[in-house]
This record gives structure tokens, sequence and C-alpha cells, in this order.
């Protein structure tokens, strides 16, 4: 879409702000604008004048997303004409497919002052910073790059909270009156908002996002003892208690011990409250049960909890999936949010309203301290108070806020600082939100949980390589020997490879009993993955014709590999590579092991597979249970090289501010912020150290049960 459309005033106008806009944006952390002011004056003067404010040309920027997006940006003398974006680095059902929206919207705005696409946050900002810096390219202001200290910048310290607002009682343009005010509608907000209208109280939610655009993030909903699953198991149900233990254990007894109890307890209940009122037809079509295909029986009994090494794992995952494209966004999207809708219209049956495309900006608190309600900003810029007697902050994480990863996530910040990798806030988010709602409360007088604080699937670089549809499997070395207790948490548990060296070649190894292996695997999130009944067809459909190329021409398809399944919630991408052979002489040469290291391969399989015939692992205690032999050709393998040429921030940060049991937050003298609740990924205490998966999703599992039992508790004062 060219400049037709907009008036000459209209386009002038926004031709100014852009160039304002990049002044500001590129004389902030990590680069300068020399001359920006200069520039920013001038392109005012020439804008109202109707001057020229371009240097026709064509103007290249790159910034980081997911990975780094390339705008090259084409002007005349007075506007946009043209824009490609390289986004080959972008996830290919995420940022990839948002490309032409994204050049849309830029093209449509005549600069960065864009929505975005949701979904796609890190994507939509490393495209606002290409812009803004082509922008000021074509408006002549030189860019540099600047030398800064990020290390005194994001040590422990606030320096990316910054002040809290003040809006004058003069520039509210609306104001509301009501009960329970949540701001932030997703997998908490949602339940607690609904729960609440349903017992009477009067509800808004501010919800940041449009009503179109509105998604909640994720698509695995990991609950026990839901009807749905006692369906699909006769009847059968989980041990609640040894859920409540597992998931304290693996928080070294760290986490909230009654927010643990109420997912053991209670989760499956929140799960069915989501479920009962969306229509049962479309229950059917999008709901993906995490369970294997072959079952858990083995040893005379069918097993609904399975122990690994200490760690015990658990069924119940419910995956909402678009697997047929009936939605119109792709096979297997996510389809989480066609059922949420129906909790939204059920809530707003019930009195509860939405005030669509508006952002919380500040809480409203009296002399005495207690929270009052929210000040909040709508799409057309307008403030809007709410008045409430609970304000319930249900805004998601920080991952998207660089500036808070770095200043929060110790660890984090520290292993970046050990590897050398620059400290800058570009390259340190993940796909949640911008943590407004963590600042909206540390403003109000909240304290943050102290560290070390939880991520989801925080790591340095490749770490151990997985066989991730197929399950767990040995690990073998550089060496080609194995090193560790490798049925160990193989989703993300595995934070000693952060402090590994660099450079170690590492395989993992299966071989033609993949299929039967299956009954013996966990319900880690490492193998659920796909391994679903819809979805594993596809799996072996890709593995049949990757062993039909290699033996049609194994010269050729041998050292090429073939790709197949791995995670397939968003979107049917064959995810791994695999490599596969009829014998492990040849294999280990796909896999990358030469001379010495290639023969130490090949005798501590040996070695593995007799360790395995007398049912036990003697070297590192593997389970006997999983003491599978590779014996049995052909033999699949997938090879990685560890690196620490990034460090990964986490996909979700999952840390919070303190609270009470029942979601109240507290300041630092552990009194209570009266009127104040914070829940999901907004409250603390749920992880700690590092996300787990006893079952997969649980994490939306737990944020979707507090908020349901949030709603509750409040909805009954």
């Amino acid at each position: 879409m060219s400049k037709s459309g907009i008036s000459r005033r209209e386009f002038l106008k926004g031709s100014a702000v852009s160039a304002a806009a990049a002044a500001v944006a590129l004389s902030g952390i990590g680069t300068k604008v020399v001359g920006a002011e200069e520039a920013v004056t001038e392109a005012v003067t020439e804008a109202a004048s109707g001057a020229a404010i371009y240097t026709p040309g064509t103007y290249t920027a790159s910034a980081t997303g997911m990975g780094t997006v390339t705008m090259t940006a084409t002007f005349d003398e007075t506007s946009i004409i043209d824009i490609q974006l390289d986004v080959s680095q972008e996830t290919d059902s995420i940022g990839q497919a948002a490309a032409d929206e994204l050049i849309s919207q830029c093209l449509e705005a005549q600069s960065s002052d864009i929505d975005g696409v949701s979904g796609a946050t890190l994507t939509s900002d490393a495209v606002k910073t290409c812009l803004d810096n082509c922008i000021a390219q074509a408006s002549g202001t030189t860019v540099e790059e600047a030398v800064v200290d990020y290390a005194a910048l994001y040590g422990s310290n606030y320096n990316w909270l910054g002040e809290a607002p003040v809006i004058d009682d003069s520039e509210i343009a609306e104001t509301y009156d009501c009960d329970i005010l949540v701001i932030g509608g997703g997998n908490s907000g949602v339940p607690c908002a609904r729960k609440a209208a349903e017992l009477g109280k009067k509800v808004i939610v501010m919800e940041m996002l449009s009503e179109d655009a509105w998604a909640p993030l994720g698509c695995d909903v990991g609950t026990v003892n839901s009807q749905a699953f006692q369906d699909l198991c006769d009847g059968d149900t989980v041990d609640e208690i040894a859920v409540y233990n597992e998931w304290m254990r693996r928080t070294y007894d760290r986490s909230n011990q009654h927010f643990a109890y109420l997912y053991a307890t209670r989760s499956g209940e929140a799960q069915d409250y989501m479920r009962e009122v969306a229509p049962e037809e479309e229950l059917e079509e999008f709901s993906v049960y995490y369970n294997f295909p072959n079952g858990r029986y083995y040893d005379g009994e069918n097993h609904y909890q399975v122990n690994h090494s200490g760690y015990t794992s658990f069924p119940g995952t419910i995956s909402y999936r678009d697997f047929y494209n009936t939605l119109g966004g792709g096979e297997n999207q996510p389809a989480w949010k066609a059922i949420m809708q129906y909790s939204i219209e059920d809530a707003q049956n019930n009195g509860a309203e939405w005030l669509w495309g508006t952002s919380a900006v500040v809480l409203c608190q009296n002399e005495a301290g207690d929270v009052t309600g929210a000040i909040g900003k709508d799409a057309d810029g307008n403030y809007i108070k709410v008045n409430a007697t609970a304000t319930v902050c249900s805004a998601g994480d920080f991952s998207g806020n660089g500036e808070m990863v770095l200043g929060l996530m110790d660890e984090v910040r520290e292993l970046a600082e050990a590897c050398g990798v620059e400290l800058n806030p570009d390259n340190f988010r993940g796909m949640g939100q911008n943590g407004m709602g963590h600042k909206l409360m540390l403003w109000a007088g909240a304290v943050m949980e102290p560290g070390p604080r939880a991520a989801m699937n925080f790591g340095n670089g490749a770490g151990s390589p997985s066989l991730a549809a197929f399950g767990n499997y040995p690990v073998f070395g550089s060496d080609g020997k194995r090193f560790y207790n490798d049925a160990m948490l193989q989703f993300g548990g595995q934070g000693f490879f952060a402090r590994r060296p660099a450079g170690e070649r590492l395989c993992t190894i299966m071989d033609s009993n993949w299929n039967e292996n299956m009954a013996y695997m966990g319900y880690e999130h490492n193998v659920s993955s796909c391994t679903c009944e819809r979805e594993w067809d596809l799996v072996v459909q890709s593995m049949e014709e990757g062993v039909e190329a290699y033996h049609a021409d194994p010269e050729t398809a041998g050292p090429e590999g073939f790709d197949t399944y791995c995670f397939t919630g968003y979107g049917l991408e064959k995810g791994s590579h695999l490599y596969v052979a009829d014998t492990l002489d040849e294999l280990a040469d796909y896999l990358g092991y030469e001379g010495d290291a290639k023969q130490g391969l090949l005798d501590e399989i040996a070695h593995y597979n007799e360790m395995c015939e007398a049912g036990a692992d003697t070297d590192f205690g593997r389970d006997a249970s999983l003491m599978l032999p590779i014996q049995d050709g052909p033999f699949f393998g997938v090879s990685t090289v560890t690196s620490k040429g990034r460090v990964s921030s986490g996909m979700v940060q999952m840390s919070g501010v303190l609270t009470t049991d029942n979601n109240e937050v507290l300041r630092s003298d552990d009194t209570i912020i009266n009127g104040l609740y914070a829940v999901g990924n907004d409250c603390g205490g749920r992880y700690a150290i590092q996300y787990h998966t006893l079952m997969a999703g649980n994490s939306v599992g737990s944020a979707v049960t507090h908020g349901y039992c949030l709603g509750e508790y409040l909805g009954n004062l």
C-alpha cells in the first residue's frame, strides 16, 4: 500500500513524527544519532512548508527479532514508496508469516507508529527499529554506534523502572466504576473476570490489544484430572497429592505451597470450567490430547505417572490446535483463542465489560496507599479512569522487555557476561509481554520475588541434542562417551550445559524400535509435543519417507539426512533433522565423528547395549525402563555442536511480585497493598529457578487455575 489515500497534510505530519521517532529511538541505549535534534527540527519545518524531507533513494537497516531482520526501504522526496523485508531468520509460522502485514502497516502509517502483529512481538519491534533507522538515513541523520556500559546499566538496580506517570484529573476523558478491575485479559484474566462476574460482581477488563488482535499466549493447557482426561482414561485419575509434591520437589521447595496445591487439586476443575461454555463440536475438533498412541502399558499395568531418575511426570495436557485449518490461520495453529472467547462472551453476558485496546498506564492510590483502580489509555490516546474496590494485575510476563530481562534475570545477565555476549537489551527478549503489569505494581509499592528468578527454557546456545518426537535416549559426547545420567530432565532441566565449554559435539541415537519404545517414555514436554493421536501418523510417515529416500540413494540421502516433526503446536513444520543409516559405523560418519572419537562412540554403544542386556546402567544410573538397546537397524541420530554465541533469556519470564496465598500484593515490609492482587506471570511464587514440565503446558494450566480461583475468592468477598 502506498501513500495513496492519505492526504498531503496527514502524510507530512506523519513524516515529521516519524523523523522525530527515529531520532528518539536511535539516540537510546546502544546507539546514538549525530545531529538528531537538528534533523527533527528541520524535518518539522520542512513538513510544515510542504518542502521535500527525504533524499530519494534506497536505504537498508537491520535489527534483532528472533534472529536478524533486514529492511530495504525506498523513498522519494516526500514518502516511503516501497519496503522489502528479509525475515528468513524468524520463526516460519510467526515472524515470517507476519512480514506482509508489517510491510502494509508501515506503508500505511509512513512511520514506525504501527500496531505490529499479535504473537510476533519481536519481529514487529525489529521492523519498527529498522524503519526508524531507514527514515533517519533518508532524512540525513547520521547513525553511529555508541559504546554503552551495559553491565553498569543493568546491574542490581531498577534503571528500567522509571517514574510512575502522573495523570491529572483534567486529562481524564471518561470514568468507570466497578467492583473488580482486571488488567490484562489473558490466561489468568479471563477466568478471573468470568468467575467473579458469575458470582455477581461488576467486572471491567482493561485489555491492551484490540478485540480483533487479541489472542492468549500458548495453546497447551496442562491440568490434573479434568473430566476430558478422565473420559479418555475410562475414569482413571492421577494422584493429585503426588502432583503437588512433585511440583514442590522440582522447585526445591521454593514455590508458594498454596499455589502448588491449588494447581494439583483444582486445575482439572478449572479446565472443565473453561470448556463447559464452548460448543461440543469445537472441543472435539480443537482438542488434541497429549497421550501416546501405544499407551503406557508395560510390566502388566498402565502407567499414569512415570518416574525417571527421581522426577515424576503426569498426563493430562490438552493442546488446542486447529489441525484442519478451520479457523483459517494455518494448519495446526493455536485454537485456544477460539475456546477462550466463549468464556469472554459468558462473562459479558453476566455484566462484565471489556475495554479493548486500552493499556494500563498507572494505578490509582489513596493517601493510605491502597489501590483504588487504574488509569489507562485507549486506542485514540484518551485517558480512561476505572475506580475499583479490587484491582487484579494479570498483564503477563516481561520477556518482551529486554531491559527488564537484564535487570531482573541475574543468571541470564551474568552468564552472558561470562560468555562475552554483549548485554544489548534487543538480544534478550522472549515471546511474551512488555512487563507493564510488574511496573504498575512496583510503582505502587510492590516488591519482586527474590532471585534466582524463573524463565521458560533458559539456556546458553546448544545444549543436549534431543530426539524430541521420540523420547529419551542416551547422549554421547565429543569423545563418543556418555558423561551423565541422560535420562534425567531432558526438557528444561539440564542447566549444567550452560556452564560447559563451547564446541562440544554431542549426539543422540535410537534404533528401529523407536515406535515400540514410546510406551516407556514419560510425559515431559520433549516427548509429548507431537506424540498425539492426530500427529503421530505424520511422524511415522515422515520416518518411513526418510528411510525410503536413504535406501533409494544412500550416497546422497545418507549425508544429507531428512526432516521430521518435532514440536508441532504452531503449525505442521518439520523442525527436527535426523540422519539414518543401516549401520552404526555409517551413522557415526554422518553425525560428524572421526578417528578416535568415532571408535569411542562405537565402543560406548556396545558397552551401553551390554548394560541394557544386564538391565542396569552401572555407569550413571539411567532408569532400567529406559535401558533401550541400540542394536537393530536402521539407526537414527541427531548431532549438534555446543555454542555460546547467544545466551537465551527464555521464551517467557515466570517471576512476579510477592503476594499472600490469596494473591494480595505485598510491600517489602510484608504489609498488604489493599485492593491490589496479582495472578499469572505477574504473581511470584509459582516457579523457582527454572520452568519445569512435570506435565506439558502446566504454565498455561496453572495460570488458568489461579485466575479461576482468584475470581472465585474475590467474587465471594
